[in-house]
């Protein structure tokens, strides 16, 4: 049981052509979250709205993808928010009760409501933000 920082060599899956998918969205997207217009490509990610893991056969369709900052894929990822029928940010009602303070109006609350900026082509699948809404964190 030591305490003592360590490496180890692992074997990992890794995903083949995720670059592919990541290039194809930031640039329907123009290099700019979709949400808040953050154009620093170190830490936008291109989301999926249908999990790779469980839908195979979206895994590469741009209209499963989102340009997001990585703030917001983390919190879209784990269905902390969403995007409604018109592309407008919603905020799942158990983080809306459980985060009150000034950080999380800062960076969530604000964006409420709000649409994101549309790519230039391959819309986002209202089909898949669908399913995705139905998940949010109650």
């Amino acid at each position: 049981s030591s305490v003592e920082g360590k490496t180890a060599l692992r074997e990992v899956e890794v995903r083949q052509n995720q670059y592919v998918f990541r290039k194809m969205i930031l640039a329907i997207y123009s290099g700019q979250c979709c949400l808040t217009n953050l154009s620093v490509s170190a830490v936008l990610r291109a989301s999926h709205i249908s999990a790779w893991a469980s839908d195979v056969k979206n895994r590469m369709n741009p209209e499963n993808g989102l340009c997001l900052s990585a703030t917001y894929d983390a919190a879209f990822d784990r269905h902390l928010i969403s995007f409604d029928e018109d592309y407008r940010l919603i905020i799942a009602p158990c983080a809306k009760e459980h985060y009150t303070d000034d950080a999380f109006k800062e960076h969530f609350v604000k964006f409420e409501g709000k649409k994101i900026n549309m790519p230039k082509k391959f819309l986002p699948s209202q089909k898949l933000l669908s399913k995705h809404r139905d998940l949010l964190a109650g």
